[in-house]
């Protein structure tokens, strides 16, 4: 890219590191603060998309798997979809989930802190007319059983719309950090974390199969080439924090974290991060979108 500036040899400042249990390292507030405006701004550009080409009743429960902070849900979600008069909101992440409640309240939003690949409450079944995913499909290792399970709670002729990554330098970054002597021990069985699509060379052909296998119509399955905007580095940075898994983040010393986010920096620039000499980054990725309806 033309007008790119090598910051490699540069300083960085040094983010610590909050422990949790949960298995992603829960900082909702500096997640929100530091996302990227132009994932916000694609979703809901998607989001409308779709919206206009499904078809809708007057009141309609849907339900919103990994909405995180709560942003997206309250903000675009529910702005783009009048119809919904019911919205419920799942993520992993008790933490999460409580500063969900109490920032993106809303009257027609139920936020849970519930997995639903491990279970889901029987009432469900056969309850919602639309279940969305934005940016949370790809902590999904087992794909033909979230695809079984939406299928048992969407309502016949119900659809599934999944907006979020393939493939992206940050899968890189921990792939190669296992290999590095100084990381390796830290970043054990990362692959957990790693989703399928990431390696598949036709991940979107995979999905049709398996759509189809698990009951549904597959309307548009596509991916391409897209990017990230960050202001700066260090809001790259403040916000692969608050991604990277628990069980590593805890693990880091904190005499090591300067050093951790050196290498990480290094990793980001060798594997699709671009810096300008204004300090913007762009982040370098692959999207993917699938929008499915459930046969009757």
């Amino acid at each position: 890219m033309a007008g790119c500036l090598d910051l490699r040899g540069g300083k960085l400042k040094v983010y610590h590191l909050q422990k949790s249990t949960s298995r992603m390292n829960p900082k909702p507030s500096q997640y929100v603060s530091n996302r990227p405006k132009s994932d916000v701004d694609w979703i809901q550009s998607r989001l409308s998309h779709y919206v206009s080409e499904m078809t809708w009743s007057n009141e309609e429960v849907g339900l919103d798997f990994g909405c995180g902070s709560g942003h997206v849900t309250k903000d675009v979600l529910l702005s783009c979809c009048p119809h919904l008069t019911k919205i419920i909101a799942l993520d992993i992440q008790p933490v999460v989930i409580e500063y969900a409640k109490q920032t993106y309240n809303h009257e027609n939003i139920e936020y849970m802190a519930l997995d639903i690949m491990e279970r889901t409450p029987q009432k469900w079944d056969k309850m919602f007319h639309k279940i969305f995913s934005f940016f949370s499909f790809h902590f999904v290792k087992d794909c033909r059983k979230f695809l079984n399970t939406v299928h048992c709670l969407l309502k016949p002729g119900g659809y599934l719309l999944v907006l979020g990554v393939a493939s992206t330098p940050l899968f890189y970054v921990w792939s190669e950090m296992s290999t590095m002597e100084q990381w390796q021990d830290y970043f054990k069985n990362v692959e957990k974390h790693i989703p399928a699509t990431h390696m598949w060379k036709n991940p979107c052909g995979e999905f049709v199969k398996l759509a189809k296998e698990c009951g549904f119509h597959p309307i548009t399955i596509s991916s391409g080439s897209a990017f990230h905007v960050y202001g700066s580095k260090k809001q790259l940075l403040e916000f692969y924090e608050t991604i990277l898994p628990e069980e590593i983040v805890k693990q880091i010393p904190n005499r090591l974290l300067e050093k951790f986010w050196e290498d990480s920096w290094l990793l980001f620039l060798k594997h699709g991060v671009y810096c300008e000499f204004n300090g913007t980054v762009f982040c370098y990725y692959t999207n993917f979108e699938m929008y499915l309806q459930s046969k009757n």
